[in-house]
């Protein structure tokens, strides 16, 4: 004889799924690609996107007008209940970062600090 409960005494696993967005961020982020990436950030939260996750890692330069645009896409974000989160912190941006001022800092690490 088994000793194993019926499986009608297991409780239904419940599964959550999340549309998360993805912005995968190349080259030169000065004047113009700034203004690009601006852009595709109003394209996404214009479209509703509640869940963003942006990747970095193929940034070759930038200054620290990118914090700028990280905070205001933060908080415009954050006040329909989403999240903005950074993953490829390379070294163009961990540069333009040592730059920063601490708020800056925070909001860089608060976003990166999920992916370690």
């Amino acid at each position: 004889m088994s000793q194993n409960p019926p499986l009608a005494a297991y409780a239904p696993t419940t599964i959550t799924v999340e549309h998360v967005d993805l912005l995968s961020v190349t080259g030169q982020l000065d004047g113009h690609g700034l203004d690009h990436l601006q852009g595709q950030l109003h394209d996404l939260l214009d479209g509703g996107s509640r869940s963003l996750l942006m990747d970095l890692s193929g940034v070759v330069g930038c200054d620290g007008r990118l914090f700028d645009l990280l905070a205001r896409t933060k908080h415009r974000i954050g006040q329909r209940g989403g999240w903005l989160r950074l993953v490829g912190l390379g070294a163009p941006v961990m540069e333009a970062l040592s730059h920063a001022d601490l708020p800056e800092v925070l909001l860089v690490y608060r976003a990166a600090r999920w992916s370690d």
